[in-house]
């Protein structure tokens, strides 16, 4: 018989636990792969995104707000005809500021472009010359108007062949809705802004308190937008100058009526007053004729500026 004490214990056996270590070690390292893939794959989706998800061009241009300030002058040493004219150029200019009646349309002729062009608000402040223009109580001598921005309408209606149709045209009829509403508001304003202009009182009987005007509309005129200044005098100052405030380079347009037709006179008060002005800081100063001032109010009404 074989004696199997003296070979003593057998080895145990451990393969069983290794395999389950590998297999173990196996299924980790496959899931931090896994986890791995999907950050991976989540970073490539981001920097790339779907047709989607591409951003659509707004429906809308915005508007900006112009800050005006207008002196008109009546006084005597002016034929009477000068400031009515000038009123009613500018309560014109005003009621002009409402945007056609009707429905809004949704396409252009062509087919392709803005349907509607943006139009600045408009917050203007009317003065009149007189002896004491740079009182605070003048309130029969002062009217103010504020006419609300209108967007524009960027594009025409999207077709239905477009991609992202449904998308495309939820932004473009919210849109549609905010200039329509927008086109509302300002028709509403323009029409009882420019007539409070026309009815706006003309004293005759003052001196020319003319730079003291400007200097009012300088300190009273809200902040905020594009400001740009007007004067409509013959620049005949008859009172000591008054000169306050600035006009942080903001434009001027004066309209200056020459009634003597003396070239010389008339040119050497625009030469003076333009003097003051630049005192105060004053841009760009743009004179005009009187009979150019029924365009050009229109124009600075609009945009703030008259082309020379």
């Amino acid at each position: 018989m074989i004696d199997y004490s003296s070979l003593g214990r057998p080895p145990r056996r451990r393969r069983g636990r290794a395999v389950i270590a590998a297999v173990a070690a196996v299924l980790v390292l496959g899931g931090l792969a896994v986890v791995a893939l999907g950050h991976l794959g989540s970073g490539v989706a981001a920097t790339k995104p779907s047709h989607h998800q591409e951003t659509q061009p707004a429906p809308i241009h915005q508007a900006g707000k112009l800050t005006l300030g207008a002196c008109v002058d009546p006084t005597a040493s002016i034929v009477s005809s000068f400031a009515v004219a000038i009123r009613r150029d500018l309560a014109q200019a005003v009621a002009g500021l409402a945007p056609a009646p009707g429905r809004l349309p949704t396409n252009t002729v062509s087919g392709g472009g803005p349907v509607t062009q943006p139009q600045a608000g408009v917050d203007l402040t009317v003065r009149e010359v007189t002896t004491n223009s740079y009182s605070s109580v003048l309130g029969r001598y002062t009217t103010t108007v504020t006419v609300p921005p209108v967007p524009g309408l960027a594009y025409p209606r999207p077709s239905p062949s477009a991609r992202d149709y449904l998308q495309r045209l939820r932004a473009w009829s919210a849109g549609y809705a905010a200039v329509a509403t927008a086109r509302q508001a300002a028709r509403k304003a323009a029409a009882p802004g420019a007539a409070a202009i026309a009815r706006m009182h003309l004293d005759r009987a003052g001196w020319s308190g003319i730079s003291a005007c400007v200097s009012a509309l300088l300190t009273t005129v809200p902040p905020g937008g594009r400001h740009s200044y007007l004067l409509a005098s013959d620049l005949q100052q008859n009172v000591a100058p008054q000169l306050i405030g600035s006009f942080h380079g903001a434009p001027m347009v004066i309209i200056q009526t020459c009634d003597t037709g003396n070239v010389a006179f008339c040119q050497g008060l625009l030469r003076r007053f333009t003097r003051w002005m630049h005192q105060l800081h004053v841009g760009p100063i743009t004179a005009v004729r009187p009979e150019l001032a029924a365009t050009a109010i229109r124009q600075w009404i609009r945009t703030g500026e008259v082309t020379p």
